[in-house]
């Protein structure tokens, strides 16, 4: 079996709901083997659940939790 048997067999073993994970990655190493520059996808898998404004209290936070640090013995 040659190897490129081998990823056609591999390929049809990957369960339905993977085969876009291994399309994906297919189609980059194809993109780099053309010097082509891959494209990145990002999916968000989580939903954050946080105070509404903490992006805007990132400052404060941040010198409130540095400051209480100082404070601190070891």
């Amino acid at each position: 079996m040659t190897v490129r048997e081998e990823a056609h067999r591999l390929l049809d073993a990957v369960p339905e709901d993977r085969l876009p994970d291994a399309i994906e990655l297919l189609r980059q190493w194809a993109e780099v083997e053309r010097d082509e520059r891959p494209r990145r996808r990002f999916r968000t898998t989580a939903i954050f659940d946080g105070e509404s404004d903490l992006s805007e209290r990132a400052k404060e936070i941040i010198r409130s939790a540095w400051s209480d640090g100082e404070h601190r013995t070891a």
